[in-house]
């Protein structure tokens, strides 16, 4: 080793060993008490930041697990609500359909027992329970019919104002339109009303068209009431009212005709036809009206509490039939156009009678004085004259006979009218409904 790279060697090992030096004397320098207590505030400090977030930590760790346990009980007291109530509801349904199906007749007869009488029970003061209110057959009667329907906004009106006074009524329905408002006829059935047959098309020519379509217009209407309402109707009115032999032969229904035309299809005067009933309105009417006019609906809010003012309970035509004990029978070609009391039907066919021998008495009497005149003259004219006379009375008799045979439109047991009246009033009657139902309907 040569003395230059000796030096080298020694000159950095004594440098070596002064870093050391001076090292040492540093890391063991002694610390002022100034310095010791910035150092131990310092520390105190850093200790304190480090508990404070410590804290912290701690604290939003513990705030996110209250927050988790306060969301999984309102979820299990929401899932426990839902639970109970579906269960309830579950519980109810089940208890309602195993009441229905194991006590169906059993709840139908408490409701029946509690909510109202059964039909035809008489209480205390001889009314009948008849079609869900009280009837006295003792006081008077009158039967309001609409024919047409049925038509849902007449046929409301109709039925609330009638039932204001406790009233019914007779609806005589086309079959075509029955099943164009089927609820309407299940409504009025189940308010009490009752359904009659008007035919299916209302064709006014109906009795001159054979037995085959006759049967057919009267079966289809029967059907399509049956299916809209589960009734099959008992009564018919005819077309216009004009029969037939055929219509005698098909239909074995009672036929039922009116009292009381009012004509409101041809005045659509609200007016005019109240007015056509209470200017002649008695008991055991049957008043004719159309339910496809709200004219008619408006008159029969003054008509309706008016009758009931007067003291008349307003029936369904075989409502009024069963009080007044009428034997009413079908097949027999006889349309009945009111049933007033026994004693004025008695009354009036006592009248009747009187009018006859009355009429007979004094036919009688001219004959006698015409056979005293006659005696005068000679015997040839005599036998001539009590050969015409005989003629004439045997005609008289025997047309009689055909009057009270040819009869169709009955009043009342024992008083029938006379055949020319009756064509008459069929024909006025066809002429004047012809244009009824081809009226437009208001709504």
């Amino acid at each position: 080793m040569g003395s230059g790279e000796k030096k080298f060697r020694d000159r950095s090992q004594n440098y070596k060993s002064s870093r050391n030096v001076h090292s040492n004397i540093k890391r063991k320098r002694v610390l002022t008490e100034e310095e010791k207590r910035i150092l131990m505030r310092r520390r105190a400090r850093r200790k304190r930041q480090a508990e404070q977030k410590k804290a912290r930590i701690i604290f939003a760790l513990v705030l996110v697990f209250c927050l988790f346990v306060v969301f999984q009980v309102f979820a299990m007291a929401f899932r426990f609500i839902e639970k109970s109530r579906k269960a309830q509801k579950e519980e109810s349904v089940t208890v309602v359909e195993s009441s229905v199906e194991s006590s169906p007749a059993e709840s139908t007869e408490e409701s029946t027992e509690e909510e109202s009488p059964s039909e035809g029970e008489t209480n205390a003061e001889g009314m009948v329970f008849s079609g869900g209110r009280y009837i006295d057959p003792s006081k008077p009667m009158v039967a309001l019919t609409f024919d047409d329907g049925p038509d849902v906004q007449v046929d409301g009106v109709l039925m609330d104002e009638l039932e204001k006074v406790n009233g019914r009524s007779t609806f005589f329905v086309v079959g075509q339109r029955v099943e164009k408002f089927p609820e309407d006829i299940k409504n009025t059935v189940e308010r009490g009303h009752e359904i009659g047959n008007h035919s299916y098309d209302h064709d006014i020519h109906l009795s001159s068209k054979g037995q085959d379509y006759i049967r057919n217009e009267f079966d289809k209407t029967d059907d399509a009431v049956e299916k809209a309402a589960g009734v099959r109707p008992a009564l018919v009115r005819l077309p216009g009212g004009n029969i037939s032999n055929d219509v005698k032969a098909v239909v074995k229904k009672p036929l039922i005709f009116w009292s009381i035309d009012t004509e409101d299809w041809r005045s659509r005067d609200a007016e005019k036809t109240q007015n056509s009933i209470l200017s002649q309105v008695k008991d055991g009417d049957i008043v004719l009206m159309h339910a496809l006019y709200l004219s008619t609906a408006q008159a029969c809010k003054t008509v309706i509490p008016e009758l009931h003012a007067r003291g008349y309970q307003l029936v369904t035509v075989s409502e009024m039939i069963h009080f007044r004990g009428q034997n009413v029978q079908g097949g027999n070609g006889v349309q009945y156009k009111n049933f007033p009391p026994v004693e004025t039907a008695a009354a009036e066919s006592s009248t009747a009678s009187t009018v006859a021998e009355t009429v007979k008495e004094t036919s009688v009497q001219s004959s006698s004085h015409s056979v005293k005149e006659s005696s005068k003259s000679s015997e040839t004219k005599k036998e001539t004259k009590s050969a015409k006379t005989a003629s004439k009375s045997t005609e008289s008799k025997s047309n009689t006979e055909a009057t009270k045979e040819s009869g169709n439109i009955v009043e009342s047991p024992g008083i029938t009218v006379e055949s020319k009246t009756v064509e008459k009033s069929t024909k006025e009657s066809a002429g004047n409904i012809a244009g009824a139902i081809d009226a437009e309907d208001p709504q």
